[in-house]
């Protein structure tokens, strides 16, 4: 998928295109996870429901992230901006080919 662009408003709301909604399967009245990564965002479809806090679902998705970064070496800062880097190199190269 290119990368998409979404105004933020003035309150900081921001639609999520309509593209990017189904696939992640998002739905009105969904709650999606935001998390910093490396100057940006990581943006996920979030399961929440009365009997789970949110808090607990997020703290689960960090961790989850973690262990799935270290079984791809990714060890630190420095490792995961090579491979966002990277990846930015690649789809720039393949929209722009350059």
């Amino acid at each position: 998928m290119d990368l998409v662009l979404a105004k933020v408003t003035q309150k900081g709301q921001m639609t999520i295109p309509q593209e990017l909604r189904h696939m992640l399967g998002v739905e009105p009245g969904d709650f999606v996870t935001l998390r910093p990564l490396m100057g940006g965002l990581f943006l996920s479809k979030a399961s929440v429901s009365s009997h789970v806090e949110p808090t607990d679902v997020l703290r689960r998705l960090v961790v989850t992230l973690g262990k799935e970064a270290e079984s791809r070496g990714i060890r630190d800062d420095a490792d995961l901006d090579a491979v966002i880097e990277d990846i930015q190199q690649r789809v720039y190269q393949e929209s722009y080919g350059g």
